[in-house]
């Protein structure tokens, strides 16, 4: 009978001891299970009052921005309201402008016509139009490819300076280009006098008779 009774009371230490085993692990779990929670429970605080502070930016960005632009509307209002007054303004002394050009037409037309240079003897006034249309087609203002050859006659610089010290010489230094039409006349005609039609060689060849 002994070895039973040993059996049994092993048996009731065994389960004694399970019991304690549960009892003092039980706290341990409940502990970590509670800390796990407790983090949980943070975690989710932390982020509801991230999401509450962006919502708050983003409010306040929006009333900025909607300021921002109530306020660029209000200076574009004024800026054309301003315009809109300088327009006005400055539109009488235009008006006064045009009446003054109109009045000063008819003097520069009667200077125009006053100066007139004879053509050389010996010569016609086909002979000059077609030497005019030959060198420049008629373009008083024209420059030859190179630039060096000048006006109605083609001029160089040296040439019409030349006969300018000897005759005019208020052209000295003048560009050809930017001598009047009358003043490029009297100029080639006195080159003709000086020296014929030789200072054209090409064009003279398609000269009328």
């Amino acid at each position: 009978m002994a070895r039973p009774d040993r059996r049994v009371r092993l048996a009731v230490i065994g389960v004694a001891a399970l019991v304690l085993l549960a009892a003092v692990a039980t706290p341990v779990w409940a502990q970590t299970s509670e800390s796990t929670n407790g983090g949980e429970t943070q975690s989710t605080a932390n982020a509801e009052d991230f999401e509450d502070r962006a919502r708050r930016w983003s409010e306040a960005r929006k009333r900025a921005r909607e300021e921002a632009l109530r306020r660029a509307e209000e200076l574009a209002n004024q800026a054309r309201t301003t315009s809109t007054t300088t327009t006005t303004t400055t539109a009488a002394p235009t008006t006064t402008t045009t009446t003054t050009t109109t009045t000063t037409e008819p003097p520069t037309t009667s200077e125009d016509t006053e100066i007139k240079h004879p053509i050389p003897a010996g010569t016609t006034e086909a002979q000059w139009h077609a030497l005019r249309q030959c060198e420049s087609t008629q373009n008083y203002r024209a420059i030859s490819s190179s630039g060096r050859y000048r006006g109605a006659y083609q001029f160089s610089i040296r040439t019409w300076n030349w006969v300018a010290e000897m005759h005019y010489p208020d052209l000295v230094g003048v560009d050809p280009i930017d001598a009047s039409p009358p003043d490029q006349d009297k100029m080639a005609y006195k080159l003709y006098e000086i020296n014929g039609w030789d200072p054209w060689p090409t064009c003279k060849k398609r000269l009328p008779s």
